[in-house]
């Protein structure tokens, strides 16, 4: 683990330029991404996932919503192996077995019913949990809101999950389309009200990112931009 800080923290401190004075470094850059994002989803992922929700009924997105909350079970039992989160880990590691199984590749979710509650993770809260600092707060076109730490993190991430390992990396990057198209759907109400009424929507994501992932102390109120 000591390694692992010093690669991160090596990278951090040659790029890291928040301070109290200077909260927001690369605000420029993440306000053109933040645009480019919200064109993207409007022209493609708001359309997409809406017509989705639509021909796709309730019961069907809740079985689908299972599937992939279980082929994600895997990345999260390895997190939770990095943190030395035992219980979690054997808890993700059984959910994976019954609802694979006995849950028909986890479109049901049979481990829940037999008390293996849904507990899921990120590498975002595992970095966090190594105590490799955030860094400065990012925008990244298509991938929204990020830090340094994360940034640096999300290309290991992709290759994390050992499904993708045994069934292939076309099938990862399908379920990720998948799993994107399904989180906007179901997030649509607030997602589209947010966009639709917020002042400064900049402000917003980013104190929304810094409060989960982030440190809040450095957040600003939305008057400053």
């Amino acid at each position: 683990m000591c390694f692992i800080r010093k690669v991160f923290l090596f990278f951090l401190l040659t790029s890291c330029s928040t301070t109290q004075d200077n909260p927001d470094p690369h605000r420029e850059f993440n306000k053109d991404a933040l645009e480019f994002n919200l064109i993207v989803d409007k022209n493609i992922l708001k359309p997409v996932s809406s017509t989705y929700k639509k021909v796709t009924p309730d019961p069907v997105r809740e079985s689908i919503s299972n599937f992939l909350i279980n082929s994600k079970e895997p990345f999260f039992f390895l997190n939770y192996l990095i943190t030395a989160e035992a219980e979690n880990a054997a808890n993700s590691l059984f959910r994976f077995l019954i609802n694979s199984t006995f849950g028909v590749l986890g479109f049901f979710d049979v481990g829940e019913r037999i008390g293996l509650k849904k507990n899921e993770t990120s590498y975002k809260k595992t970095l966090k949990k190594l105590s490799i600092p955030t860094g400065d707060y990012l925008v990244l076109p298509v991938l929204g809101s990020s830090s340094t730490r994360d940034a640096i993190a999300e290309p290991i991430s992709w290759f994390a999950n050992p499904v993708g390992y045994f069934i292939g990396f076309p099938y990862m990057f399908a379920m990720s389309v998948l799993s994107i198209i399904h989180e906007r759907a179901e997030n649509s109400t607030l997602l589209d009200s947010t966009i639709r009424d917020a002042i400064n929507i900049y402000a917003i994501t980013r104190s929304l990112y810094l409060q989960k992932y982030g440190f809040p102390e450095l957040d600003i109120d939305a008057d400053s931009y």
